[in-house]
């Protein structure tokens, strides 16, 4: 048979037709037409992305210690919510911690072999101090070695170290507690986000068995934190516990967490600009430049939102897309508050008002740059000297350097820009009242760049599209039930990690936080007064 078949090589009078269309002077209006569907669809692809990979999500409005802790005689939460608010809360446990596993010296064999040479799933690893990622085998084989060497400290030691604290801090001990810490000479080890195991660093073992007395200033105690796996491992420092509320994270994101988002911003990075009635506007009170991200973007963005959804206690879709910001030298964000000053933007139907700020360091900036909360009330040993007495060599703690600029010694409250670090503070009192303590601004980069992650996040889920009259409620600051006249109600763990941060030595080495009357996110108790075995004020 001859080729091609007479039907193709002889096609209708229809198809000469629409050549002759589409060739004339209708072509720009064909072309423009497809470039009109193109952009409907990705628009429609961009917006449901969130429900797509969510699946269904219900009482996105409430958080989940609030929905958790909900009592039933309220009416307010049927038995099957809450049931449904605990298990929300296991899962998201699961998926950022996949649970904490502590493993006992056994030298059988196993047949886990793991691979942990991804650098990208390494969350919570100390951006200093190499891979901390080990397989069991590797533990279990050489768990004989480390226990002749790993610091050992006896119980007396430590609860003589927890009750000077609480001393210290003015905290009574409960003795009805039934969750004291257990401390033991068993390999410490956690699974990480892909529930890898991941082993506790030297540094980090022999800070928690040392009987020296702690670091008195805020970067002190940050330093000696330098090389520890970070959050949710290793525990936050306050940093000041009302107007605002704030707190430190050492080593929150990896150094390879931290180029993975600068290299998905340096793509589309663009002059900053400041929210608007109307929309964003440019201004000289912000000039650096800055991207958006689309939530979810991949699975480094997922985890690290994860995480920060964990850190604050909300669900992650309360939260608005990262944005990556760049400061080169000169360039700054005068102080502003991060709350909306009209009704458009924090309208019910964007999901209300802006509750909370995590801002992340993505490098360490040489000079300048350093976040400032200016009516904030600095701690009285935020800046102490340390003593001489102290042994900077037993801890390998580097002494802390005063030196700030000019911009960060006028007032308040400083946090200096270094890789890994984030500092999470609410524009919200628990009242759900606007906090003028949370303005914040960022000082002028003298030397350097300075690279930052932010996630805003709201009291209701982000552009959930509430009705306009709608009540948004006020997300719960504290799992505890602050008003209840039952004590095993009203002084709660307020952190799901307080168990595994007690049994490695937490409550005596960061009391503040700990066991201090500020520390929960409320300020009104301690942060894990169960596992620490203290009553809450």
């Amino acid at each position: 048979m001859a080729w091609p078949p007479r039907a193709l090589a002889d096609p209708p009078s229809w198809l000469f037709w629409f050549g002759n269309y589409i060739g004339g002077a209708h072509l720009p209006w064909f072309v423009a037409a497809l470039c009109f569907a193109w952009a409907t669809f990705m628009t429609f692809d961009v917006l449901t992305r969130d429900v797509r990979d969510q699946g269904p999500r219900t009482n996105s409005g409430l958080s989940l210690s609030t929905l958790a802790s909900a009592s039933g005689s309220d009416g307010d939460v049927s038995a099957a919510l809450r049931a449904e608010a605990r298990a929300a809360v296991e899962a998201e446990l699961a998926r950022v911690r996949a649970g904490g596993d502590v493993l006992t010296q056994d030298t059988s064999d196993t047949s886990d072999t793991s691979d942990t040479s991804d650098p990208e799933a390494s969350g919570g690893v100390p951006r200093k101090a190499g891979g901390a990622f080990v397989s069991r085998r590797k533990v279990e084989k050489s768990s004989d070695r480390r226990a002749a060497t790993r610091p050992t400290r006896d119980l007396g030691s430590v609860a003589g170290s927890v009750a000077a604290a609480k001393a210290r801090l003015g905290v009574g001990h409960d003795a009805r507690r039934s969750h004291a810490p257990v401390l033991n000479s068993r390999v410490s080890t956690e699974r990480d986000d892909k529930g890898r195991l991941v082993s506790s660093s030297d540094a980090e073992s022999a800070f928690l068995a040392s009987a020296a007395p702690l670091p008195k200033s805020t970067y002190g105690l940050l330093d000696a934190m330098r090389d520890f796996p970070g959050f949710p491992r290793t525990p936050p420092v306050v940093l000041t516990s009302e107007h605002p509320k704030a707190y430190l994270f050492r080593n929150f994101l990896t150094a390879e967490e931290c180029e993975h988002l600068k290299a998905l911003a340096k793509k589309q990075l663009a002059p900053s600009t400041v929210v608007g009635t109307n929309g964003p506007v440019s201004s000289g009170i912000r000039t650096s430049a800055g991207t958006f991200l689309v939530k979810r973007q991949d699975d480094v963005v997922r985890r690290v939102e994860a995480r920060m959804a964990l850190a604050a206690g909300l669900p992650e879709a309360n939260g608005e897309g990262m944005q990556i910001l760049r400061y080169d030298v000169g360039q700054k964000y005068d102080p502003h508050y991060d709350y909306f000053h009209d009704t458009t933007n924090a309208s019910p139907r964007r999901g209300g008002q802006r509750m909370a700020t995590m801002l992340v360091y993505l490098a360490d900036t040489e000079s300048g740059g350093e976040t400032t909360f200016p009516k904030a009330r600095k701690p009285p040993d935020f800046d102490a000297v340390e003593s001489e007495s102290f042994d900077e060599s037993s801890t390998g703690v580097r002494r802390p350097s005063n030196e700030w600029s000019d911009c960060a010694k006028r007032s308040g409250v400083p946090v200096r820009s270094e890789q890994g670090d984030a500092v999470l503070f609410w524009s919200l009192t628990d009242a759900y009242e606007l906090d003028p303590g949370s303005l914040h601004g960022a000082c002028p980069v003298l030397k350097g760049e300075k690279w930052t992650a932010v996630k805003w996040m709201r009291v209701a889920k982000f552009d959930g599209g509430f009705p306009e009259d709608a009540k948004l409620p006020m997300p719960s600051l504290s799992v505890s039930r602050r008003d209840s006249g039952v004590e095993s109600e009203r002084c709660q763990d307020e952190w799901a990690e307080c168990a595994d941060w007690a049994a490695r030595g937490w409550c005596a080495r960061n009391p503040e936080f700990m066991i201090g009357k500020k520390g929960a996110r409320d300020s009104k108790g301690p942060a894990c007064p169960r596992s620490c075995g203290v009553a809450c004020a």
